[in-house]
């Protein structure tokens, strides 16, 4: 059965990025060559975000976003990926001013960047997300039960891909929803954490990675707060490559190499072995 088209259904959220062997960081390009008769894909990538883009032991870019376009690569005859890395903030830039025709940064979805960028149909990979909240709560296991017990949920950056995934929670639940408020704090999502702790807010909602490296981890900038709170991993949302505007051609030829990927278990192969889990564990929700 080919993937679903999550797209469709009208979910989504941003925040935590190939390379083919040997190439160096940061290679100069120029969008639109051709090589052997394949047009050049110039593909963005933030490095040093570990499991995502990473170097290993050896110095070789890896991770789950690069080595999952290395095999989209292998799929698609008519096209060859460079690499090139730059932060975050550039790589939208240089896809909307054409030095850039995909860049992977583990985004969400979010209305915003559906408008103005190409999110093809189906997803690179997949986020596991869930609940923090205090450590002694036991009645709490997932959006619904937080709704259903009218706990106040943390601010919420305005157009962050975490909003979008509460209100898509919303939408599919009119009966029982979760006041959502939007923030212009952009420390609204490190401090939701303290938040929480000292019991400004009843929950807040983190990706599984970022509560791992963030809070979990000993030396974690937040590990002072593993004590006080808990997380509760509830759902899986899905991430995506970004393409530029008007290539909608090489858009659908990236979307079905992914659907191929998931179909046949690669994704969920590739997710257990630089996640260590299986970020997909609640797709069929």
């Amino acid at each position: 059965m080919k993937m679903k088209k999550f797209l469709s259904m009208g979910i989504v959220l941003g925040l935590l990025m190939g390379m083919l062997s040997g190439c160096g960081n940061n290679q100069e390009v120029q969008t639109g060559e051709a090589e052997n008769g394949a047009a050049v894909i110039n593909v963005g990538y933030v490095t040093g975000s570990y499991p995502l883009s990473y170097e290993d032991e050896d110095g070789n870019l890896t991770g789950y976003e690069l080595e999952t376009l290395k095999l989209v690569d292998e799929q698609l005859d008519d096209y060859v990926f460079k690499y090139s890395s730059a932060a975050q903030d550039a790589l939208y830039t240089g896809l909307s001013t054409g030095m850039y025709d995909l860049i992977v940064t583990n985004s969400f979805y979010t209305k915003e960047r559906a408008e103005k960028y190409i999110l093809p149909e189906n997803p690179l990979g997949a986020s596991l997300v869930g609940i923090v909240t205090d450590i002694d709560r036991t009645d709490i296991q997932g959006f619904e039960d937080a709704a259903k017990a009218g706990l106040s949920l943390a601010p919420i950056l305005a157009g962050d891909g975490l909003y979008y995934v509460v209100d898509q929670y919303n939408e599919g639940h009119p009966e029982q929803t979760i006041a959502l408020e939007a923030t212009d704090n952009g420390d609204a999502f490190m401090n939701s954490i303290s938040w929480v702790a000292e019991g400004r807010y009843d929950f807040a909602v983190w990706p599984k990675n970022y509560w791992e490296q963030v809070v979990a981890a000993q030396d974690g900038s937040l590990h002072q707060y593993y004590d006080q709170v808990q997380f509760i991993e509830c759902k899986s949302v899905y991430t995506y490559s970004v393409i530029a505007a008007g290539e909608d051609e090489f858009a659908a030829a990236v979307s079905e190499a992914l659907g191929n990927l998931y179909d046949d278990g690669t994704l969920k192969r590739l997710s257990e072995q630089f996640y260590g889990y299986d970020a997909f564990a609640y797709d069929n929700e």
